[in-house]
């Protein structure tokens, strides 16, 4: 009789951790690659890299919402400076006297774009040549459950 118990992916090994695939996982779906399911690849130093690159990303996205709520223009409230491969972001959120500038990767840059997409924020989409790049990263995950963290 086959076993009802519940199968998790297998995580990476850690020797062959692509930051940039995981940081897309973990900003798209935070809850795929769990502390408490993958305690070991919580260990390495990449993985914190990963981690906290998929926070930035996910601040971003949160912060251009408290924008929208505060009923400013999404659009011109925020400024994407691409160069030689990396994307300067630039915002201020009046409400909360903050001001962020930032410098993230194109993959990074395309993260931000599908969130704000799926957040409803208007004026900022992917492209499908992103879109593209995101399956693509997503992709080099072993285990990954690409088509549940894309939708």
């Amino acid at each position: 009789m086959p076993s009802l118990a519940r199968r998790d992916p297998s995580p990476p090994a850690s020797g062959s951790l692509d930051v940039d695939a995981l940081t897309v996982a973990m900003a798209i779906a935070p809850g795929v690659y769990s502390r408490n399911r993958f305690f070991d690849l919580f260990k390495a130093p990449e993985l914190r890299r990963a981690r906290s690159r998929a926070l930035l990303v996910r601040g971003i996205v949160q912060h251009l919402t408290m924008l929208q709520r505060d009923g400013e223009d999404i659009a011109s409230s925020v400024a994407f400076e691409r160069h030689a491969g990396r994307v300067g972001v630039r915002y201020t959120v009046p409400s909360l006297h903050f001001e962020r500038r930032t410098e993230i990767s194109e993959l990074e840059a395309s993260c931000v774009f599908f969130l704000a997409e799926r957040a409803s924020l208007p004026g900022l989409a992917p492209t499908a040549a992103e879109r593209d790049g995101l399956h693509r990263a997503l992709l080099r995950l072993a285990g990954g459950e690409v088509a549940l963290l894309l939708r």
